[in-house]
């Protein structure tokens, strides 16, 4: 079995994340994701973040062989003052190909972003993981991380149709 490799992302790498992440995306909505689908989703989120590398967010990639095969966002913010006004991090996105999991990698990725975090000045890290994504919570459970507070979404009653126009808008050329 090859070894994997662990860097921070490259230019090179934003062709395969924005696959990457539109595969998770489609994973998102497989668990009970219930947002709008944005078209071209995965150049949408790499441009959310693009400007910000290296200052307010960072990914941090996994390598087998030279290829890409996983990855993880994090993210900086400052919460308001009436919340303390500090900063906190955020465990963001992560994707690792069907072929390397159970091998660590998710477990290495988050110890990666959460080490450059803490280095950043951090007061804590964030998690937000889809109600049914019980491996993703397991793990990050393992890691010390603590249920604070739940998310709901209340969806009209016309969702559905709401869905429906969206999947019905005309796509962008490529897209």
């Amino acid at each position: 079995m090859s070894e994997i490799s662990y860097r921070l992302v490259e230019e090179r790498d934003f062709p395969v994340l924005v696959e990457m992440y539109t595969l998770l995306n489609q994973y998102f909505y497989r668990l009970g994701y219930r947002l709008p689908h944005p078209q071209n989703v995965g150049e949408v989120w790499l441009e959310s973040f693009r400007r910000t590398l290296g200052r307010f967010s960072n990914v941090f990639i996994a390598e087998r062989d030279g290829a890409v095969v996983g990855f993880m966002l994090c993210r900086l913010k400052r919460v308001p003052a009436y919340m303390g006004g500090v900063i906190v991090g955020e465990l963001s996105d992560m994707w690792i190909d069907a072929s390397a999991r159970r091998m660590g990698i998710g477990d290495r990725l988050s110890r990666l972003a959460i080490d450059w975090m803490r280095q950043q000045g951090a007061h804590s890290i964030e998690i937000q993981v889809l109600r049914d994504n019980e491996a993703s919570w397991k793990l990050y459970e393992r890691m010390g991380f603590q249920l604070e507070y739940r998310v709901g979404r209340l969806l009209w009653e016309d969702y559905d149709r709401f869905n429906q126009l969206e999947a019905d808008q005309p796509r962008a050329a490529g897209g």
